[in-house]
């Protein structure tokens, strides 16, 4: 997987310019790892390996909107009410990365095997 390749997808993704765009190095890193530890191809070839940096870019943009924690969520003031779904897009675009390439990525959920006495 090419860093520099998941990080312009971040940076797409995102919007944030290139100065800001150093401050999240070690987030990227940290979603790369994340995607490569969960990859169930041994030796992913080009495609699936471009498939793997999308992964770890929609990662790291879900994961940067946990921690900018940017947003209005919900307002209120006496019959003004303002919601919004701040961070929702980058969870959902991870979640539809995430089924489109099942092929490629676990990520979790229940395995159930048999037990053998």
């Amino acid at each position: 997987m090419n860093i520099e390749h998941v990080t312009e997808r971040f940076a797409l993704l995102s919007g944030i310019d290139s100065e800001e765009l150093s401050r999240w190095g070690t987030l990227i890193q940290d979603a790369c790892a994340f995607v490569q530890a969960h990859c169930l191809a041994e030796n992913p070839d080009e495609a699936q390996t471009t498939r793997l940096e999308a992964l770890a870019a929609a990662y790291t943009l879900r994961l940067y909107n946990l921690c900018a924690g940017e947003g209005i969520t919900q307002f209120a003031a006496g019959d003004v009410r303002l919601t919004s779904s701040a961070g929702t897009g980058a969870a959902g675009l991870w979640e539809e990365l995430l089924r489109d390439n099942a092929d490629l990525i676990h990520t979790g959920g229940f395995l159930f095997g048999r037990v053998i006495t």
